[in-house]
């Protein structure tokens, strides 16, 4: 009897073969990608960017279940400067959470340690402590309980539409509140609202970032650093296994 697995290679296989695409060096590519997941609220809110706390858990546990391995910021920090070399888990996901709401600390931090996985926080340092806002004292606790943080600028404003001096001080300054209330380097900065352009990656490698997380569609396989690709999360989404199948995850088929 043909399992579902070799049902779908099979035809994966002849899709390539009649396309005159190499499958075996497609497939290869396409298994070394990581999923990197973007959630940004996780409570009772009822729009489009908010995911329900008993819908986050099921996500967390069927990755947990199904074998996936968190990595952490400084993991995926040393893949690239190791220009690939530095090994990764063979199941690697990346988990991302953008704003730095406080629902990220009362139902996201605790459901993240349940299972033993972590998790990266993009932090728009503008709003620190403000009512719905993560405060310096729990972004504080929660780093030194595993969890990352990197920038999502200062005030929110879109990258991409703002002057070079105004991308600077977004920057500049988001990097440099976060080190400073972090005691260590930060690394990583998360476009608001996927927007950019070829200056602010100039100037995100100036100021000394490593990368930068866009919002395109997609699996990421490190070819552009500043340029990551992820797979947001909505409310009216199914299970995260078909999430990631639909954006293309095709490793998820064949494991």
């Amino acid at each position: 009897m043909v399992t579902r697995r070799q049902f779908l290679f099979g035809c994966a296989g002849t899709l390539a073969v009649l396309s005159g695409a190499s499958f075996a060096s497609e497939y290869k590519k396409v298994n070394k990608s990581i999923p990197i997941l973007l959630y940004h609220r996780v409570g009772y809110q009822l729009d489009n960017y908010t995911v329900s706390p008993t819908r986050f858990e099921d996500d967390m546990r069927t990755l947990s279940r199904e074998g996936y391995t968190c990595l952490s910021l400084t993991q995926v920090k040393q893949h690239l400067q190791s220009n690939l070399s530095a090994p990764l888990p063979e199941k690697s996901i990346l988990i991302s959470l953008d704003d730095g709401y406080l629902d990220n600390y009362i139902n996201v931090f605790p459901i993240l340690q349940q299972y033993n996985m972590k998790a990266s926080f993009y932090i728009i340092t503008g709003m620190i402590g403000e009512d719905d806002r993560l405060t310096a004292s729990q972004i504080r606790e929660m780093e030194a309980a595993g969890m990352d943080f990197g920038s999502h600028t200062v005030t929110h404003r879109f990258l991409g539409e703002l002057t070079p001096a105004e991308m600077k001080i977004e920057l500049i300054n988001s990097k440099h509140v976060l080190e400073q209330l972090l005691g260590k380097s930060v690394d990583f900065i998360a476009y608001p609202g996927g927007s950019y352009n070829t200056q602010t990656l100039k100037i995100a490698k100036e100021a000394g970032y490593e990368a930068g997380l866009s919002t395109h569609y997609g699996y990421e396989m490190f070819q552009n650093p500043f340029e990551m690709k992820r797979i947001p999360i909505f409310h009216y989404d199914r299970s995260i296994t078909y999430v990631m199948l639909r954006k293309g995850l095709l490793p998820t088929l064949f494991q």
